[in-house]
Parts: C-alpha cells; structure tokens; sequence
C-alpha cells in the first residue's frame, strides 16, 4: 500500500484543512495584519506592567524622602526634592514614548482588524467575521479604550479557531 502524500486533508493548525469547511483543499489567509491586531494586546500588557513599575518607583521616592507627594492649591503633586537626574529623564521618556506608542497603535488597530477580517472572509473559511462591524468597533475603541483589548482577545481567538494562526 502505498502512503498518501497528499496535504489536502491534514487538519493540523494552519493548514486550514478542516477549519476550511469544505475538508477537500487547504484555505490559507494571506494576511499578516492580525500581527497589528495582537501588537495592540501585547502592548496594554506591556504598558500596565511599566504603569506599576513607573508607580513603586514614585511610591519608593516618596517612602525614601527623594520625592514628596502633596497638594498644591488643592491639586495632587508630586515633589522631587533629590537630584534625580538620569533615573528622571529615563521615567518620563519612557512614559512619553509609551504614551506614543499606544496612540498609533489605537489608531492603526481599526484599520487592521478590518483588514484582516476581510481578508479571512474572502478566504471562505467557516467563519466569516464581518469586516465594517469589526472595523467600527475598533473605531469606538478609539475613544472608549477598554474595548479595543477584548475586542482583540476574541478577534485573535475566533481567527485561531478558523484558520489555525495565530
């Protein structure tokens, strides 16, 4: 008997075998946008981590006398009363440029999610995401911040399930 060497019916991840829908040729996305989609998950974890850090610090500046926290005409403040110098400069270019980064990265993730949507819908694949719906919650996104994250979750988790990657 002689092996089958034929790809057609491998269900293994990414090859779209099974996840196709139709189990007779391998469907694949030719889309690399959802890397943008994941960027945006990657990068509030990223930033959450750096936000707690960038929090002991101050609270360690304010616990060791180096920063002293208060109220100034009734408005919170932060005093640094020690030379802080490098360690300054570095905590707030490191604030400034994660500020940035999640700014382009907000704006970018609507048009990527619907690009990729579009690209897995014209694939055929058993699942078809609808790339406006996708697109204009990324867009909503924008402007109520908490969404974009789960949004991405369950958009990286469905496009998994269907086509295998990520």
């Amino acid at each position: 008997m002689v092996p089958n060497t034929d790809d057609s019916g491998d269900d293994s991840p990414g090859t779209g075998g099974a996840a196709a829908g139709n189990g007779d040729t391998a469907a694949s996305v030719d889309s690399k946008r959802w890397y943008w989609v994941a960027a945006l998950s990657l990068y509030w974890v990223v930033a959450t981590v750096a936000g707690s850090v960038f929090t002991l610090v101050v609270l360690a500046f304010a616990v060791t006398g180096v920063a002293s926290v208060g109220t100034v005409a009734g408005e919170p403040t932060v005093a640094i009363t020690g030379g802080l110098g490098l360690v300054g400069l570095v905590l707030v270019a490191l604030a400034i440029l994660l500020v940035f980064v999640g700014g382009v990265l907000s704006l970018v993730f609507p048009v990527a999610i619907y690009l990729d949507a579009e690209a897995v819908t014209d694939a055929r694949l058993d699942w078809q995401p609808d790339p406006a719906l996708y697109g204009l919650l990324g867009l909503a996104g924008v402007v109520a911040q908490p969404l974009q994250v789960p949004l991405a979750v369950y958009y990286l988790y469905k496009r998994h399930e269907s086509v295998g990657r990520p």
